[in-house]
């Protein structure tokens, strides 16, 4: 075998639902693994070939015994010629608003070193490049502490709907029942001020609204009232205007958790010190051509490239000349390589936890453009999610520099445009769960056609709206939006366009939490109820599993109390509870599971040794309902339980919902914390749909296709197809153009600027209307897409 034809030669693996499959992986090559939910991608990719290179490389660590002790060998005969494994996923858990995107490419400590180069050249004394640190205490405004962002009690929260009187809680503050502490203090104030509390919120006058608001001296008032718990007491309280008194409880608070009761009456700004440039008054002093680190740091990185080139050649005659063009050099690199993945429209100081998954992902994929490592695995999963089919191209040159390199590159995906570029492809199935975990094939990819039947967009003519005016949230500014009633609205356009941004809007619309978000809103009565359906985890931690987000499990359990043998024994429905001391383990708390934290290495979780994973006490599983345990319940996938359940209609419905969702593999005790970002989001959808109020709502879905092949999109199809007759209104983000092609009544498409440069409809209207603009995210595209990708 040559080296050319050097395979990673994975050997029966029949880890969760793999069915001992083996196959050859090229090395130094692209391989893309797809298929079916549940059919096994992430159990070949993940719990099998990353999990024993983890493994293995952790064994191999001198004097390490966590590989030995902690990490299980997969579940798989033989992996042969494995290299170290790096996980380029979406997925992040880094929530610190001080890391950006600027430390995370490693841009904004070349730029610190540039700044402090120039800085001692000119001022012929040593600067540290620490001094331009915003995480440095000595150099950070004293007022935001180097985040950038400050917090501020505003009255567009704190009175969100204007049209609302006093009495019916137009100021939020003083919301609450009759009886309450908070409206007899209000009821207090206006009798000692003559206020009318039937007044709506804008009619006070300037004097009124002083007096509830921003009053600084305090007044006694005697309260009779009643507590939470019922109970009648009195007592005197003074108080201050609320704005007021609500900025002194911020003040004095120690922390962030402390003041969350607060905090829903903040709104975040920009620091008004440092004007988000996080830095104080005397390091922000120091310029190179005009701009201090704040300002370049706020530039979109398609325009810092011109500008540090500026620098390079402003200083080419001077001592430091040679220093200064090797850290432009180096920055300018970084750069392209952050353009090549399409997400140059960012600008350094963005917050991680900011960013969309797949922002994180293409600007991770981008670092390692840069790296110098060879012969390494990449493991990507999903790289195309979330992306406008413009910005395809982009991520298969960055895969294919990684393999020229002399990496070998692993993905998960399903979007053809990019499984044509594979080496291999390698699909499993041939369905979900326990019928799954098959290999179905091994290809080569496949010439892509990439192309839309226009013959089935649609122009049918539109009857009922709702409207948004005056939007201006993020980058976007003074935009309206029409959106049909009871049809299927798309929300289109390139990453950082302004899609998120504006089903950020309708959601505000509706809840009114935030409508300072637009100017106005009409036609919102005609929505029953909004339910918002993203892909964000549904739980984070052991205890949260899929049956009790589904909010089946009190059912559930009350039909185990109820069965004769649990009557005997004297159970009640608690004692099936893994959330309560009773009959569950006390060992493992009811997860089944034992969780082990780690100095240095992610947390493990490992089999309870007194239950061994059966989550309860021996009697309580003598307990069965039509032949199945709690436990049963728990560990059984939802298509085979779906038949002993057929005689309860809640608990039927939404079992029968996650099957047409192509969800019928999941299991009712899986850990929601291990659901992907799709299944998380049908799961949701499925919660949604099983109400029995699912007529005349509004469901906002977010990429609902991201994770699924063309199989489980015409699931998902016909089951928004049924919610649409049922005479609910969708509006969804989404790239797949079929899906988009084949669902779509509406579209609104924010064309092909991201970043400062977007934030703009180009166009709204029918399909046919929108596909036809040649100004839209679609029009030309598919007129002169269609070549080979070269280098």
């Amino acid at each position: 075998m040559t080296i050319k034809d050097e395979v990673i030669r994975v050997v029966k693996a029949k880890e969760h639902n793999l069915k001992e499959i083996s196959v050859d992986i090229p090395l130094n090559a692209s391989t893309c693994v797809t298929g079916i939910s549940g059919g096994g991608k992430s159990s070949l990719v993940y719990d099998t070939i990353y999990a024993e290179s983890q493994r293995e490389f952790l064994e191999s660590m001198s004097g390490s015994i966590y590989g030995q002790k902690l990490m299980d060998k997969p579940r798989v005969e033989s992996i042969e010629n494995l290299r170290p494994a790096l996980n380029v996923a979406q997925t992040s858990y880094n929530v610190n608003p001080r890391s950006s995107v600027g430390t995370l490419t490693d841009i904004s400590y070349y730029l610190r070193t540039l700044f402090a180069l120039v800085a001692s050249y000119q001022e012929k004394q040593t600067i540290n490049d620490n001094y331009f640190s915003y995480n440095n205490p000595a150099s950070y405004c004293p007022f935001c502490k180097g985040l950038g962002i400050a917090y501020d009690i505003t009255e567009n929260l704190l009175m969100p709907n204007p049209k609302k009187s006093l009495r019916d809680g137009g100021i939020i503050f003083y919301k609450g029942k009759e009886t309450s502490l908070e409206y007899k203090l209000l009821e207090a104030i206006c009798e000692k001020y003559n206020i009318d509390i039937d007044k709506k919120v804008e009619e006070l006058t300037p004097r009124e609204k002083e007096i509830l608001l921003y009053k600084e001296t305090e007044d006694e008032y005697p309260l009779k009232f009643r507590s939470p718990k019922g109970r009648y007491k009195q007592k005197k309280i003074r108080s201050k205007g609320a704005i007021v008194e609500l900025r002194s409880r911020m003040k004095d608070s120690s922390g962030i958790d402390s003041v969350s009761s607060v905090l829903k009456f903040a709104e975040e700004m920009q620091c008004p010190i440092c004007h988000g440039k996080r830095l104080n008054d005397e390091v922000l002093e120091h310029k190179i051509n005009g701009k201090d680190i704040g300002n370049v740091e706020g530039m979109p990185l398609s325009n810092l490239s011109a500008w540090i080139q500026g620098v390079a050649d402003a200083y080419t005659n001077t001592s430091i000349s040679e220093h200064v063009r090797e850290l432009a050099n180096q920055t300018i690199l970084r750069i392209q390589s952050i353009a090549a993945v399409k997400v140059d429209y960012l600008s350094l100081n963005r917050s991680i936890p900011s960013l969309s998954g797949g922002e994180l992902q293409r600007l991770r994929i981008a670092n390692q453009l840069n790296c110098s490592l060879k012969g390494l695995i990449y493991i990507l999963d999903e790289p195309c999610k979330g992306l406008h089919p413009r910005n395809i191209d982009g991520i298969i040159l960055a895969v294919k520099k990684l393999v020229k390199k002399g990496n070998t590159v692993i993905s998960i995906e399903h979007n053809l445009k990019y499984i044509s570029e594979a080496d291999k492809v390698i699909e499993l199935g041939p369905e979900g769960g326990e019928n799954g975990g098959y290999l179905v094939s091994e290809s080569t990819g496949k010439p892509y056609d990439f192309h839309v039947d226009y013959s089935i967009l649609r122009d049918k003519k539109l009857k009922d709206f709702f409207q948004i005016s005056g939007i201006n949230w993020h980058n976007i500014s003074n935009q309206n939006v029409v959106i049909p009633i009871k049809e299927v609205t798309f929300i289109t356009g390139v990453s950082g366009s302004g899609k998120s941004s504006l089903m950020e809007v309708i959601e505000e619309a509706f809840s009114k939490r935030r409508s300072f978000l637009f100017s106005s809103v009409t036609g919102e009565k005609k929505i029953k109820k909004l339910y918002k359906v993203n892909q964000q985890p549904i739980g984070k931690t052991p205890r949260s599993t899929v049956v009790s987000y589904l909010g089946i499990y009190d059912e559930i359990r009350e039909l185990f109390a109820n069965t004769q043998a649990a009557q005997l024994l004297g159970l009640s429905a608690s004692d099936f509870s893994m959330n309560v001391r009773g009959g569950r383990c006390e060992c493992c708390q009811g997860t089944g599971m034992q969780k082990i934290n780690l100095n240095y290495l992610p947390s493990s979780y490992v089999l309870c040794p007194e239950c061994n994973g059966k989550r309860f006490h021996d009697d309580i599983l003598t307990v069965k309902y039509n032949g199945l345990t709690i436990n049963d319940v728990l560990d059984f996938s939802v298509d085979t339980l779906i038949h002993y359940f057929e005689e309860d209609e809640l608990i039927s419905r939404s079992l029968s919902c996650m099957k047409d969702l192509g969800l019928g593999y999941v299991k009712l005790g899986q850990m929601s914390m291990n659901l992907s970002g799709g299944e998380a989001q049908r799961i949701k959808l499925v919660k949604a749909l099983s109400s029995t109020n699912a007529i005349g709502n509004l469901y906002l879905l977010d990429e609902p296709t991201s994770g699924l092949n063309i199989k489980d999109v015409m699931k998902l199809e016909s089951v928004l197809t049924t919610l649409k007759e049922n005479g609910n209104t969708i509006i969804i983000i989404d790239h797949n153009v079929d899906f988009i092609a084949r669902m779509a009544d509406y579209m609104i498409d924010f064309g092909i600027h991201a970043g400062v440069a977007g934030g703009t409809i180009v166009d709204q209207g029918t399909p046919l209307h929108v596909f036809n603009n040649k100004d839209s995210s679609w029009g030309d595209y598919f007129l002169s897409h269609v070549k080979e990708l070269t280098e």
